[in-house]
């Protein structure tokens, strides 16, 4: 996959890079870029066998220090886990990238799964931005990457509670980005379309996808993200994806927009 690129990013920001959902998927990415770049690594996911795997691999391989941090960010008590890594570590780059999708009318989704996307999505992203970043601006360097989604654009039928999320990320990161210029901490969202991740594949969304909705590696959306981070609010990394989200987002009304995707995601769905 080429993750042996050298982004010099350790050199920037030192310390360690904690990165969300690293088991698998863009989180993957993203810790196998950041390790090739020197950094050590606190990896963190509720996925324990994935995620104690990679941490072993890559130290082995890179000879870094990577840790995995097993919980669930959903779950009370993340300011405490928080407040517990910055103390324990210096952290220098900090990934958001964990996060629930689910894809189904709004309301035959319960109430209560739609509260866990809350709180993983927004909750644990606010809560590790402002702990992990307010320590970064103390030192006056580091960087903070918010993995939102083209979805979070225009809003999506089928994944509106998703969707909603995501623009709270996209929100969260260009207004820090703007807040932080010149303080040494750079701040990005970076918005994939459909990305091949395990939830994507057991959802089977990968199949009979429309021409103008690409289907993306993991690889370019994290190494887009790091070699922008820094240079823009935010980041659409594919050619393909920019295609796309101009096309749906930019050239045609909101309504026509959300009618195109409302059809494709029931072609999708069968």
């Amino acid at each position: 996959m080429g993750d042996s690129v050298k982004l010099g990013l350790d050199a920037r920001y030192g310390g360690y890079a904690l990165v969300t959902g690293a088991g698998r998927g863009i989180g993957r990415a993203f810790a196998r870029y950041l390790a090739a770049d020197g950094f050590d690594l606190l990896l963190v996911d509720r996925e324990a066998e994935e995620t104690n795997a990679l941490a072993k691999e890559l130290s082995a391989e890179h000879g870094i220090d990577a840790r995995p941090l097993i919980c669930d960010l959903s779950e009370p008590g993340l300011e405490e886990k928080a407040r517990q890594w910055v103390d324990s570590f210096e952290i220098g780059l900090l990934v958001n990238n964990a996060g629930i999708s689910i894809l189904d009318p709004f309301f035959d989704i319960s109430l209560g799964a739609h509260l866990v996307t809350l709180d993983l999505n927004c909750r644990a992203t606010l809560v590790l931005t402002y702990v992990v970043g307010k320590a970064m601006a103390a030192r006056g360097r580091g960087g903070i990457i918010i993995v939102s989604s083209a979805s979070g654009l225009s809003g999506s039928p089928y994944f509106c509670h998703y969707a909603a999320t995501k623009g709270y990320g996209l929100n969260l990161a260009c207004g820090l980005w703007s807040e932080l210029r010149g303080s040494g901490v750079d701040v990005l969202a970076v918005c994939p379309g459909m990305t091949d991740t395990k939830p994507v594949q057991e959802q089977n969304l990968h199949k009979d996808l429309p021409f103008y909705i690409p289907l993306t590696r993991p690889e370019p959306v994290a190494l887009g993200a790091l070699r922008a981070l820094g240079k823009q609010p935010a980041l659409v990394p594919t050619f393909a994806d920019r295609m796309s989200a101009g096309l749906l987002s930019k050239l045609f009304p909101r309504g026509w927009t959300l009618s195109i995707m409302k059809r494709s995601i029931e072609k999708m769905r069968g």
